[in-house]
């Protein structure tokens, strides 16, 4: 069986990292080919238009479907939306794991231009979420531009019902992402994709606070610095660990957020961490805080924070309630909920949960490859 993995990277986010973990630990079961933005020749589409058909992407992708029996997007943010359809097109079958609401929204988070959440998909509002400059406020900016940038949006939705039509096999991590994109789905939920051993008993001490995840505003790690800045001094530890992308094309906005956390007492700030770390820094801790103000679909963190036995303390959105029922849930963004959260947490002191098993990458390989098996002998 040769199958085409689809992703827009395969060494940063979390779509990425499994895509990436999957198609190696598939490499001994099938035949795996890698397809993302840095396999597409020629001269790329610019604007809005060209996240939807973008012929320099469609030319190199339809290049490699020869001899291809399956396709596996994982996600398509810097190719172009229409390559199902060049797949589908070509009589290859594609399946489509749904990793976040990128395919309806072109923002992927469902989150406005004031970083709300968003109701879903509707041609005014996201006609108002184009703004070129996403500084400018949205009527002004877009005083003159609204029916041009309407008519995207419905090609858009246009080709998001095609795909809805086309795909084989929709995969969702959590039922929650399949619910909000409206699309019947098989769940799958997503594995650890590196061992993740218990967490040894600490020693005592004050409680030992963690989040793990892009220094992102949607993450809502400066929630977390807020409602941690309220408690008792001395009284809690607050890591603050992940990448730093750029926000809207800037980093001042997680530079801002790294020079106040360095001044706040009891955080200390780690860069990325990636691979055998993680477990390590894990089992330093107690309390993994996943303070989203955007409607996760499935955190590999949270996964790997279950496995480890940390509790968890989590925003009530998205499929994070529905991954870990034993979460203690608050209100996203909601700062006053939050640190008496904390406050609760801190009372509790040290200690863990009884550790969940989570399925491991070659058990879902597996799984993964019955899908893939299923799909061709319904064709």
């Amino acid at each position: 069986m040769r199958v085409l993995q689809v992703s827009n990277g395969w060494t940063e986010g979390g779509s990425a990292l499994y895509a990436e973990a999957l198609a190696c630990e598939l490499a001994s079961l099938a035949s795996i080919e890698r397809f993302g933005p840095g396999d597409v020749h020629g001269r790329r589409a610019h604007g809005f238009q060209g996240t939807l058909r973008d012929p320099a992407a469609e030319a190199s992708f339809r290049a490699r479907l020869g001899g291809v029996d399956l396709v596996h997007v994982h996600h398509l943010a810097g190719l172009s939306l229409s390559l199902p359809l060049v797949a589908a097109g070509a009589g290859v079958p594609v399946v489509i794991t749904l990793h976040d609401y990128w395919l309806a929204c072109a923002r992927g988070q469902l989150i406005n231009l004031d970083r709300e959440r968003c109701t879903g998909p509707e041609p005014d509002r996201c006609a108002a979420c184009l703004a070129p400059d996403l500084w400018v406020p949205v009527p002004i900016a877009l005083a003159t531009r609204l029916p041009r940038r309407r008519a995207a949006v419905d090609d858009r939705a246009e080709l998001w019902r095609e795909i809805r039509d086309k795909v084989s096999l929709f995969l969702a991590p959590s039922r929650h992402v399949a619910a909000r994109l409206q699309v019947k789905a098989t769940l799958l939920p997503l594995p650890l994709l590196r061992m993740v051993l218990p967490a040894p008993a600490g020693p005592a001490g004050i409680l030992r606070l963690l989040f793990l995840g892009s220094w992102l505003p949607t993450k809502g790690p400066q929630v977390l610095l807020d409602a941690f800045s309220r408690l008792p001094a001395g009284s809690a530890a607050l890591t603050l660990a992940g990448p730093s992308p750029a926000w809207r094309g800037s980093m001042a906005w997680s530079e801002a957020l790294k020079r106040r956390a360095l001044a706040t007492p009891g955080v200390t700030v780690l860069g990325n961490v990636v691979g055998a770390a993680v477990s390590e820094v894990l089992s330093g801790h107690d309390v993994l805080v996943l303070p989203s103000t955007w409607e996760e679909n499935a955190p590999l963190v949270l996964g790997e924070a279950l496995a480890a036995g940390l509790r968890v303390l989590a925003s009530d959105v998205g499929g994070v309630p529905e991954i870990a029922p034993e979460a203690r849930l608050v209100e996203a963004g909601d700062v006053a909920a939050l640190a008496a959260a904390l406050a609760d947490e801190v009372r509790r002191g040290r200690g863990r949960r009884n550790p969940v098993e989570r399925p491991s990458m070659a058990t879902h390989a597996l799984a993964m490859l019955e899908l893939y098996e299923s799909v061709l002998a319904a064709r």
